[in-house]
């Protein structure tokens, strides 16, 4: 017998019945009217079945020296599937924030930069095209500005080809570029020569320092400058 109010099926399928498996029913109603004149088989058993504390006391009360066994059966709440727990580390924590997706946005733009400039050459290449003028003179000329490097793969410097002439000299007014537009930072340089500019006609400043206009660029090296300060 049962305090339920709905008839309900053992939830076991009828293939996996058999040995050590119990089917229990509960019975619509009063039990009592339910199993009135109802004749059980040999083997089967009534069984009592409440969730309420004070109910079960009750019941203990009324069927004291009545009954076979008493069993507490826990009911097993089902754990939450693998999607829905909750990851011992957050992978949110290691996602990098607005600055420093930025930050990569800004790498990925002057790597960019530096493609649509016509790429770069090494240092080997550097001493080829300069006569093999020497490291030592190529990495003074990097330091005063007058020519320009930037971080290459394995952080090694890398010159972009733009600043060259078909002779292998370099562009002139590279240092008073820099100097104008007020960084030490050789992409912002790279991005100023490399784009188109209002100020001088949608024209290239390295197009205009190859002809000899450099007052032109640097005029406009300092509005860039001033506009990023």
């Amino acid at each position: 017998m049962a305090d339920k109010a709905q008839a309900k099926a053992s939830a076991v399928p009828a293939k996996a019945r058999g040995a050590g498996v119990l089917t229990m029913f509960t019975m619509k109603g009063d039990p009592t009217k339910a199993l009135a004149g109802f004749k059980l088989p040999a083997d089967a058993r009534v069984a009592i079945v409440s969730g309420k504390p004070e109910s079960v006391r009750a019941i203990k009360a009324s069927v004291r020296g009545r009954v076979d066994r008493v069993t507490e059966v826990v009911e097993q709440v089902p754990r939450p599937s693998v999607s829905q727990r909750k990851p011992a580390v957050d992978k949110s924590a290691f996602e990098p924030d607005a600055r420093s997706r930025a930050l990569l946005e800004g790498v990925r733009i002057a790597q960019e930069d530096l493609r649509e400039a016509g790429g770069a050459y090494d240092l080997d290449q550097v001493r080829t095209l300069m006569r093999g003028v020497s490291r030592q003179a190529i990495d003074k000329r990097v330091q005063e500005g007058s020519l320009l490097a930037v971080p290459g793969p394995s952080n090694r410097r890398s010159y972009p080809t733009l600043q060259f002439n078909r002779d292998g000299t370099v562009v002139p007014g590279l240092k008073a570029v820099r100097e104008a537009l007020q960084t030490s930072n050789s992409w912002t340089v790279l991005n100023f020569l490399a784009h188109t500019d209002v100020r001088l006609g949608d024209r290239k400043p390295i197009e205009l320092l190859r002809s000899g206009q450099l007052e032109l660029v640097l005029e406009a090296a300092r509005r860039h400058g001033e506009q990023g300060a």
